[in-house]
């Protein structure tokens, strides 16, 4: 076995272990849905207060030894980046409204298209009013490589080769205008649905009554299907009662 094959393994391995995690955190959200009787209509669940608490605990419990390995991942996933010469996108950083934008940017950043491509977006504007059922919509911070492309025309939609493999991260500051408590999810969504590996959803709750803002952070990673298309779009969907605001939202693709 070659360095570069070993190397591939070991982040294929990190990628089935995200995989298992997200898979693990979804079962927990069912399981809270489960017990406040919101996953199924068929059968009445009436469960008391202390019990209500109990699960909430051992869910809560479970998530805090699935991020523990999460940062563990992470953290094996730069090992096996630098061990091979590819340098990861970096963790945005606070994000300036006011920062330009450069205008009919080359396709591949200025360097050639040999090198992995990668890209971060941001949002378009501070305080941005994400509305129940829409995409969110982007604009470019940097970019390099021509494997991804955005497009100012169709802000809303990131175009992926179809035959590589790429590592996502978003991260989204919200907040709910509204008082009371709502519950939510923000859906990766892939046109065709079969390019990549599906990718599960994230799930979230708020209380606006604290008038605090929820950071949501996601990872993972894409893989191409054996009879992929030769590129797909991803964008970011919302699925809550409203509308939320969003202070401030990033989100970056790199090919791996």
């Amino acid at each position: 076995m070659t360095k570069d094959e070993a190397l591939t393994m070991i982040i294929a391995s990190i990628a089935m272990e995200e995989l298992a995690l997200s898979h693990i955190v979804n079962a927990e959200g069912e399981k809270l849905q489960y017990i406040l009787g919101t996953l199924s209509r068929k059968h009445e669940i009436c469960a008391s207060t202390q019990e209500v608490l109990a699960v909430n605990k051992s869910v809560k419990e479970l998530l805090d030894t699935v991020m523990q390995s999460q940062m563990l991942l992470k953290g094996k996933l730069e090992k096996a980046l630098e061990a091979s010469g590819r340098v990861s996108v970096p963790a945005p950083g606070p994000i300036c409204p006011c920062k330009p934008v450069q205008p009919d940017k080359p396709p591949c950043g200025g360097v050639p298209c040999g090198r992995k491509s990668a890209i971060e977006l941001v949002s378009r504007c501070k305080s941005l009013s994400w509305a129940n059922g829409s995409f969110m919509s982007w604009k470019c911070q940097e970019q390099r490589g021509n494997g991804i492309r955005w497009n100012e025309k169709d802000p809303t939609l990131v175009h992926l080769d179809g035959e590589r493999v790429y590592m996502l991260n978003y991260t989204v500051n919200v907040r709910d205008p509204y008082p009371g408590d709502g519950a939510g999810a923000v859906f990766v969504k892939l046109t065709p649905c079969d390019a990549f590996s599906s990718v599960l959803p994230l799930y979230f709750s708020l209380n606006c009554m604290e008038c605090k803002p929820l950071t949501l952070h996601y990872s993972a990673v894409l893989f191409p299907q054996a009879c992929s298309p030769s590129c797909a779009d991803l964008s970011l969907l919302l699925r809550y009662r409203d509308r939320l605001l969003v202070e401030q939202a990033s989100l970056s693709i790199a090919e791996i």
